[in-house]
């Protein structure tokens, strides 16, 4: 009987490791598609404060000339006010910035399905609920952008699109099932030595219907920043996140 278990121990190891390498057979070549970003974004929601409901509105663009942001605040009985600035990915949060006012920096920090609406000083509800605002999905647009994989070897890859101009060589590898590709952005034109590298982060898995596409299924901006005793780390900084998750056609 002890014989027989070892037997079937013995026939069933590679079949298992047939079945494994299937699952994870290795991408080779180029890869092409298009990947949908926000490049007009709009978040409302209320704010409550001594007593009466004020309405927020925050808009993002994204331009060839710059990334700009707008606040409208419509308390009862006023007149709107409209502040202007601009705006940037910062640890983990975006960072509204305005020119001028008593309070000059806002963050949105994503909570779930909905956005945070914060400040240094602090900013809730009279009930010190926090301020939350949601996407307004109608008002928001998005845009589509050519992008490439291009699986040199065993760890070598071409990255182009969403956000990187021109090919830039990253590195990949498996990491639970799916094909993580990064690759470090250089250094902005006129920034010092100093300054800390941004890297793209890309999760894909294959197509269940053996088509030999890829999916993209997330993107993660990463940037090191400093602690206060001046040591670095590592932190995202925003992550896009696909529900239907772009195809990548090998060419």
């Amino acid at each position: 009987m002890l014989a027989e278990v070892k037997f079937l121990r013995f026939c069933a190891t590679p079949l298992f490791l047939i079945f494994v390498s299937c699952g994870m057979e290795d991408p080779d070549g180029p890869y092409k598609g298009y990947v949908q970003d926000w490049v007009h974004e709009v978040f409302e929601g209320t704010l409550t404060s001594e007593g009466e409901a004020s309405r927020l509105r925050v808009v993002l663009r994204n331009t060839p000339s710059g990334m700009f942001s707008e606040i409208v605040f419509r308390q009862p009985g006023k007149d709107e006010v409209v502040r202007s600035g601009k705006w940037e990915v910062g640890d983990g949060k975006r960072v509204l910035l305005f020119p001028d006012g008593d309070v000059r920096e806002y963050y949105l920090i994503k909570r779930g399905a909905r956005f945070a609406f914060q400040t240094k000083q602090g900013l809730s509800n009279d009930d010190d609920s926090p301020v939350l605002l949601m996407r307004n999905e109608g008002l928001s647009r998005k845009e589509s952008y050519p992008f490439s994989l291009n699986f040199i070897d065993a760890e070598e890859v071409l990255v182009r699109g969403g956000g990187i101009e021109s090919d830039l060589k990253g590195e990949w590898k498996w990491a639970s099932g799916r094909v993580v590709v990064v690759v470090e952005l250089p250094p902005e034109e006129g920034a010092g030595n100093e300054q800390s590298p941004e890297s793209y982060k890309y999760f894909l898995r294959w197509s269940d219907d053996a088509s030999g596409e890829l999916e993209l299924e997330k993107m993660v901006v990463l940037r090191p920043f400093l602690k206060e005793d001046g040591s670095k780390r590592q932190s995202w900084m925003s992550s896009l996140i696909f529900p239907d998750p772009p195809i990548l056609k090998p060419n």
